[in-house]
């Protein structure tokens, strides 16, 4: 009897050969494989998850804590300090890409040796609810000056914050105005009804608490001081009483073209200054964490504080002294994959940006932070893995410059969600694909200069100086992912360990 067959061959034989397919968890550049990016990847996610390790959930509170009792001692040593208000914690610092601060000396700190854990906190020091004439926004730039009236509910506005006015600009031309907010009053310093902050993956904690760890004392007890200028205290102190001297304030009968400006750098100035003064005069407190630095750069003050452990940690903290705008400026777009956002992120902030040259020392820059926020809790899982390796891979490259790349990072990631599927970015095996088109799409803007903005319609962010540097070192990377990819686990590894400050303020602990 004949043997059946299948096709050509005997049914007990080997199946014929599958059709050849495509080799595609290859990447074309470096030939590594993306499955093992992905690994690694995953790998890094697990040990740069700070709030993972031994006990570091009750020593954030704590640091939190500390840093909001300190905000409030800093009220009562000077009243124009609001003693409520919304304040809003990004986890990262300003040198991981939190927001846009322009091309700004940064400081020389970096992750792992200095520090463990990075968080930004925008503190309003000044509330601006009725978006009229007083705000004026470029329509070239991502900047805004604004402008001080003298009177405001029977309060001299000018005179109470004399000390951190700009020079008079003029006014009209060539600048718009923010939409009204429906909820806008007349009311400048006006605060919210309940103070709280609000972080990532935080609930809503009021701000005013006992100061419980923190408590006043006449001797200056902690390492209070500027990386390369132990003086600056008293040098910030000078030069905000001269820069009030050189810009003196207009009588009421002066034009509405003459008023002056709310100066962003002194207001840094002025914020650091008080903030020093409170430091100095703590005393430590067992159990409670540790100021062991605190030093101004640019618009922003940057403060490191040791947790008692065991494992000893080290916290970074930037605080930045912004203007919270109510309202939503002309121009702004609106994001079609993200659908739309809660009523309340209908605001936005001012912040003393690193552009200064360019938009002059008067001049404010536009920060979305709160609607970054919104945004970031819509975006994939899986993307948000590639963005945190990318991120990581790109430390290195940009510690210790004003390189802006570590923000245009974050913008490309939100461009990302626009052009590619949703099914696709949600899917975790493609975590190393989509790292790798970060940084190359990070490697084209660099050398193109520019990127566009993501909120202000024919705005752009700039790359900066030193961007063929970094394109380079960038090219470099790109060449092996997987090696740098191994390099930063174990980088990762070794920071969960805790210590940092290695080289900080003198190596003070």
């Amino acid at each position: 009897m004949a043997s059946a067959v299948w096709g050509s061959a005997p049914w007990w034989g080997p199946p014929p050969p599958a059709p050849a397919r495509p080799l595609t968890d290859i990447d074309f550049c470096s030939g590594a494989q993306l499955q093992e990016l992905t690994q690694l990847i995953q790998e890094l996610g697990v040990q740069e998850s700070w709030s993972d390790g031994p006990k570091p959930g009750a020593d954030l509170l704590r640091a939190k804590d500390f840093v909001f009792s300190l905000l409030g001692l800093v009220h009562r040593r000077d009243p124009r300090f609001p003693p409520r208000a919304e304040l809003l914690l990004l986890r990262g610092g300003v040198r991981e890409g939190s927001l846009d601060l322009g091309h700004a000396p940064l400081g020389p700190y970096a992750r792992g040796p200095h520090y463990d854990a990075g968080f930004t906190l925008l503190v309003p020091v000044f509330s601006l609810d009725s978006t009229g004439r007083e705000l004026q926004v470029d329509l070239d730039s991502c900047y805004a000056r604004l402008r001080l009236p003298e009177l405001v509910c029977g309060t001299s506005v000018r005179e109470t914050w004399q000390d951190c006015l700009g020079p008079p600009v003029p006014g009209g031309r060539d600048l718009i105005h923010p939409t009204e907010s429906t909820e806008s009053t007349k009311d400048w310093q006006s605060s919210v009804d309940q103070p709280r902050y609000v972080a990532e993956h935080q609930p809503l904690v009021p701000l005013e608490k006992a100061p419980g760890d923190v408590s006043v004392s006449e001797s200056p007890r902690y390492d209070v001081t500027d990386l390369g200028s132990p003086d600056r205290v008293k040098t910030l102190s000078s030069d905000a009483t001269e820069a009030a001297v050189e810009s003196p304030v207009p009588k009421p009968s002066e034009a509405w073209e003459a008023w002056p400006t709310l100066c962003p750098a002194q207001v840094a100035s002025w914020f650091f200054a008080t903030l020093a003064a409170v430091a100095e005069s703590l005393i430590p407190v067992p159990g409670a964490p540790l100021l062991v630095h605190a030093a101004r750069h640019a618009g922003f003050t940057t403060v490191l504080l040791a947790t008692p452990g065991p494992p000893r940690r080290v916290l970074l903290f930037d605080l930045i002294p912004v203007v919270s705008v109510a309202g939503w400026p002309e121009g702004a777009r609106s994001h079609s994959w993200a659908g739309p956002l809660a009523s309340e992120s209908a605001s936005f902030y001012l912040v003393p940006g690193g552009g200064t040259e360019r938009a002059g020392a008067s001049s404010w820059q536009l920060c979305f932070a709160r609607q970054e926020l919104a945004l970031k809790a819509r975006i994939p899982s899986p993307l948000l893995q590639a963005h945190a390796a990318a991120q990581a891979l790109l430390r290195p490259l940009v510690a210790g410059t004003r390189a802006a790349a570590p923000y245009l990072l974050r913008t490309l990631l939100y461009w990302a969600c626009e052009r590619l599927p949703a099914l696709y970015l949600a899917r975790p095996e493609n975590a190393g694909a989509c790292c790798l088109g970060l940084l190359d799409e990070l490697g084209r803007v660099l050398e193109a200069g520019t990127l566009p903005h993501y909120f202000l319609s024919g705005r752009k962010l700039c790359a900066g100086d030193g961007s063929a540097t970094l394109l380079g070192a960038l090219a470099r990377l790109r060449g092996d992912p997987a090696r740098a990819l191994r390099t930063a686990v174990e980088e990762a590894k070794v920071a969960r360990k805790g210590g940092g400050l290695a080289g900080v303020g003198g190596g003070a602990h």
